[in-house]
């Protein structure tokens, strides 16, 4: 039996970035956290941490990074207007935090 695995496209779009991080994967829109995958037991976790609208943070159980990975990309190029919008969002909070740290 030939099984035939089809090939992930891991393409983003502009702002979308995966980042390699010590403890696993990160992406990010500009400077904004959307989702991580860590290694958990013997396995790993996608963890999304967008909490906007229709869409709420979640976890799921993944095999191996490289699904993880793509089945986040899939996921995030499908929403790819509204997590900008939500990383718009984000921005003032965030510079107003790096604001109160330099004071």
């Amino acid at each position: 039996m030939n099984i035939v695995m089809k090939t992930s496209n891991h393409v983003l779009p502009d702002r979308f970035t995966w980042l390699r991080t010590d403890v696993g994967h990160d992406l990010y829109v500009d400077d904004t956290l959307i989702a991580e995958i860590r290694p958990v037991n013997a396995g790993l976790m996608l963890r999304v941490c967008v909490d906007m609208g229709d869409i709420a943070p979640f976890e799921m159980a993944v095999r191996c990074e490289e699904r993880a990975i793509g089945w986040a990309t899939q996921w995030a190029r499908q929403r790819a207007g509204l997590l900008c919008r939500y990383a718009d969002r984000q921005r003032p909070a965030q510079v107003n935090a790096e604001l109160a740290l330099a004071s």
